[in-house]
């Protein structure tokens, strides 16, 4: 019996991989141009990192809550070089439930990270003019609701014949634990410049 569950759990696992496909570009990773585009310069990028809870459709209302990015959160900074157009391409015109786009492990190590603090704001010093991509994942705690029938309301006529029943719903609410990957591109033009931003 042990046998069999094992084999199992092995094919459940090699279907479930099959199921995927993982991608990456096959642009040229130019290191020496993205350690360059990552060297030391005058300008700032700092902003605030949150979210908003997503509805039924998989879209975020526009007036919907803000979840600001807990403390600690990482917030990820990337020269956007030819590399990382065709990743970033690639991503957003293929990448779903079955398919997953990956940066190489040498392009993801060109990278600076920042945390925020307790209000989801970070910061990002000496910083050369370029084009940046700037990505995060917020965790927040999301509220739901659900509709389901606690009882029915019964009709009679006049001389207390049963008519029709009509059912009763209650709405009750629950709350799960959820997160949404937040990104911007941020250029800088001229060296010292500050650019303020909403992630």
């Amino acid at each position: 019996m042990k046998k069999l569950f094992t084999l199992f759990i092995l094919m459940w696992g090699f279907m479930y991989l099959e199921a995927q496909n993982t991608y990456y570009p096959q642009a040229f990773f130019d290191k020496k141009l993205a350690r360059d585009m990552l060297g030391f310069g005058n300008s700032t990028i700092e902003g605030v990192a949150s979210t908003k809870q997503k509805n039924n459709w998989g879209i975020k209302p526009l007036l919907g809550e803000k979840h600001y990015a807990p403390k600690g959160t990482v917030i990820m900074l990337f020269p956007v070089t030819p590399y990382f157009e065709e990743f970033y391409d690639m991503r957003r015109k293929y990448e779903n439930k079955k398919t997953t786009v990956y940066m190489s492990e040498e392009a993801f190590k060109y990278r600076v990270e920042a945390l925020t603090d307790d209000h989801g704001r970070f910061k990002f010093e000496k910083l050369k003019p370029g084009k940046y991509y700037l990505e995060t994942i917020v965790n927040f705690t999301a509220t739901a609701s659900y509709q389901q029938q606690t009882g029915t309301s019964d009709a009679y006529n006049g001389y207390g014949a049963y008519l029709y029943s009509t059912p009763i719903y209650s709405t009750f609410f629950y709350g799960y634990s959820a997160a949404n990957r937040e990104s911007k591109f941020v250029e800088i033009k001229q060296d010292g410049e500050l650019k303020e931003i909403k992630l």
